[in-house]
């Protein structure tokens, strides 16, 4: 009889060498998608995998037949190290799942500062500026105490700063560091100078490059890494692409508070640096920001509002109009009163005087631009407004640190509103910045107390980067066990 003509149960099977020669180039690709699949899975339960493709329990290839029947020690599953846990415990694991996202605490404290300390009536000034001075120490005692983890971090576990970075959410959040740094910065100047610190200014200034470096490499590095190592979609997009752009535009607005203490002290030609320095910054910045709220605002009508998770990041777009805004119109007063100065000052040089005409200009097309930057902003507080109503009405919400963008963004829009009615001498700005600075402060309070509640019981240090990390590197770091 044929054997092709015997029974199915005792047809002879092909060799896997005759399944492979004849397999079609089609099906190869499959079979080893389903290998790697296979691989993969292995690995999560803790099993190693031979060059061969064998997997193997606790033991090496070529083990010896006396050897392969004793107990075997399994290797703990990557799923239960404490680094993928679902609360951090221990200050190690908490320094290992630090994340650039803390930095967004000490960007809402530090605006919490500059917006006491900008309360248009003078009688406020004595107690909201005490206020504020002590909002600013314990925000420099944040940013300390974060900085000192977050080089630790990578200083202990260097792949996990490479797997940040190749991270399409975590990377984002570096452009909170300088940003963080920066509002530091203005606070130092004007606070120092309001209680007689002699130095403060110069620290300051010091400080203000600093950030500005550091602008410039979130600015410029963090978006080529988005083109070349992300992977995003359209629906996945959200208003966090904002962070890394908008550090610059915050550097610029701290640099016309800079100048005009500069200029108060005949500093003019540093001064005139940092006016030309801010204007780049902020074109950087700015220009940048308003093609992504575009591209944002195609996101929201095509794949509509981001999960509840996600949904306070609607309230990001408020930044870079409201600083960008604030920029342009106190970088256009500075030019004003500058730019006559400097020309005074320098009689024979032609440039000068032909720049001392410029004044008028800069300062109409910044109070222009800062109107409609206002106008958009208001905009995009109501599209926030209600889409976080929306979701969080009458609902159970878990706190997480994106709660911080309620903050911030928020704060950067009232200090455009300050500027217009600095200008203007409108009562109308003036009460509707007083009104925004207090709901600014109670957003604070709301957000901090969770902050703080969530940093010790260990709940706020996800890290989803970290599952990026070799198997092998995960087992040698505390908690996991090193492979034989």
């Amino acid at each position: 009889m044929a054997a092709s003509e015997l029974p199915a149960a005792t047809a002879p099977a092909p060799s896997a060498a005759a399944h492979t020669s004849t397999a079609s180039p089609a099906e190869r690709p499959v079979e080893r998608t389903v290998t790697e699949q296979s691989a993969t899975a292995t690995l999560a339960r803790g099993v190693s995998i031979s060059e061969d493709g064998a997997a193997k329990e606790g033991r090496s290839v070529g083990s010896s037949p006396s050897t392969q029947g004793a107990p075997v020690m399994r290797r703990p599953s990557l799923s239960q190290h404490p680094l993928f846990a679902a609360k951090a415990r221990g200050l190690r694991t908490r320094i290992m799942r630090f994340t650039p996202s803390w930095f967004s605490v000490t960007m809402g404290t530090g605006i919490v500062n500059t917006l006491l300390f900008d309360l248009p009536w003078e009688a406020t000034h004595p107690a909201f500026r005490g206020i504020g001075a002590a909002f600013l120490v314990f925000d420099m005692g944040l940013f300390v105490a974060f900085t000192i983890i977050s080089i630790t971090r990578y200083a202990l576990f260097p792949k996990i700063f490479l797997v940040m970075l190749a991270h399409e959410t975590h990377s984002l959040f570096l452009g909170t560091i300088p940003m963080g740094f920066v509002t530091i910065t203005s606070g130092i100047a004007r606070t120092g100078t309001e209680y007689g610190i002699e130095k403060a200014l110069d620290g300051a200034l010091v400080m203000w490059w600093i950030a500005l470096v550091m602008s410039v490499f979130t600015a410029f590095g963090v978006p080529f890494i988005m083109f070349t190592k992300h992977n995003h979609t359209a629906e996945a997009l959200t208003a966090a692409w904002l962070l890394p752009v908008v550090p610059p535009i915050t550097i610029a607005a701290v640099g016309s508070s800079l100048c005009r203490l500069l200029i108060e002290r005949d500093r003019l030609d540093y001064a005139f640096t940092i006016l030309v320095a801010s204007y780049v910054m902020n074109g950087v910045g700015l220009l940048i920001a308003c093609g992504l709220m575009v591209i944002y605002f195609q996101r929201l009508a095509v794949h509509h509002l981001p999960p509840r998770e996600l949904i306070v990041s609607t309230f990001l777009p408020l930044g870079p109009c409201g600083q960008g805004g604030f920029a342009l119109i106190e970088l256009g007063r500075i030019a004003l009163d500058l730019l006559p100065k400097l020309a005074a000052l320098h009689p024979h040089r032609t440039e000068m005087q032909e720049l001392s005409q410029l004044g008028p200009a800069l300062l109409g097309s910044g109070l222009m631009s800062g109107m409609l930057l206002w106008g958009l902003g208001i905009w995009w507080m109501f599209v926030a407004v209600v889409s976080v109503g929306s979701h969080y009405i009458g609902k159970t919400v878990a706190f997480n640190m994106g709660w911080w963008a309620f903050t911030f963004p928020l704060g950067s829009l009232n200090l455009l509103t300050y500027s217009l009615g600095n200008l203007f001498n409108s009562m109308f700005f003036n009460v509707v910045g007083a009104m925004m600075t207090f709901c600014v402060v109670a957003l604070w309070t709301i957000v901090f107390i969770p902050t703080v509640t969530g940093f010790f019981r260990g709940t706020l240090f996800p890290a989803p980067c970290l599952a990026a990390l070799p198997p092998a590197y995960v087992d040698r770091l505390p908690g996991g066990q090193t492979p034989p």
